[in-house]
Parts: structure tokens; C-alpha cells; sequence
């Protein structure tokens, strides 16, 4: 069973950025490293397990600036949503991810960042999880989206 992509939600600013051509897909998420100031999401990286068990790191993207928090996710953790918003932040010609917040199915972290403008969420149900991400982000991170496995 696939995955699909979905989104993503943001601005139109910033170059694209995905899991590299050649990498395996995507089986679970592991861990998320976010990098976030008061006004805005600077930077986003993650790993995720393929369906071997193997591990892969993908990122950084955006830009050097705000203060890291990693997420980690326990064994029996899984993604089950991503939401945050979006917002003109004066720096830039387009919108740009102003917050983030990721729910598994044990807990909530976040929000990251400043929850300031138009609101976006991604929920998975019925047993799926969101197993990666993807997106634009040159300064910041300027739009995100998700790739999701269904049960």
C-alpha cells in the first residue's frame, strides 16, 4: 500500500523541497526537528523508517534561524495530524507557515512558532498516519504538506 501527498498550505514564495528523488518511500515517522522564532517557522527536517526497517533522514530546509525542538515519536507512536497556520510576514513577497502543531495518537506538540494568521489542518483517520513532509521554504518555511498512509 502507496502513499499519497497532500497540500500543501502556505504561501507560493520559496523553492520546492521533498524527499529526494531515489530515497525509499516512506513507511513511518520517526522524529521531527522544527526550527521556530516568535513569528514565524524557520526551518523543518525529519526522519522517517522505509518499509525495511531502514532509517532516513530528509532536510533541513528553510532558513538558519529560530530555535530547534525535536519531536520524537515512541514505537507505538504514530502522526495522525498536522495543522497550523499561515500569514503575510512582511519579510517576503508571499505568505509564509507561521505555526505548526503535530497530534499523534499518545499526545500534542505545540504549537511551534506564532499562531497568527489563516488556519490549516490535515487529519488522518481510520487507522492512516502522516509519514512525511514536504513543501517551499527558502528564508522560512513558507508552505507545507504531508504524505499519508492509509492503514
Amino acid at each position: 500500500m502507496g502513499v499519497v501527498k497532500i497540500g500543501p498550505w502556505g504561501g507560493e514564495g520559496g523553492r520546492d523541497w521533498d524527499i529526494p528523488a531515489g530515497m525509499p518511500e516512506p513507511h513511518r515517522l520517526e522524529a521531527i526537528t522544527v526550527c521556530s522564532s516568535l513569528a514565524v517557522v524557520d526551518a523543518i527536517s525529519f526522519g522517517y523508517t522505509d518499509g525495511q526497517g531502514r532509517r532516513h533522514h530528509v532536510g533541513p530546509w528553510g532558513g538558519n534561524g529560530g530555535d530547534p525542538y525535536v519531536v520524537r515519536l515512541e514505537p507505538s507512536e504514530f502522526l495522525t495530524e498536522v495543522s497550523g497556520t499561515f500569514a503575510y510576514i512582511g519579510t517576503q513577497p508571499t505568505d509564509a507557515v507561521t505555526s505548526l502543531t503535530f497530534v499523534t495518537n499518545l499526545r500534542k506538540h505545540g504549537p511551534f512558532g506564532d499562531v497568527d494568521g489563516t488556519p490549516f489542518s490535515v487529519p488522518v483517520r481510520d487507522g492512516g498516519s502522516i509519514v512525511a513532509l514536504f513543501g517551499r521554504g527558502w528564508d522560512y518555511i513558507d508552505a507545507i504538506g504531508v504524505y499519508v498512509r492509509a492503514s
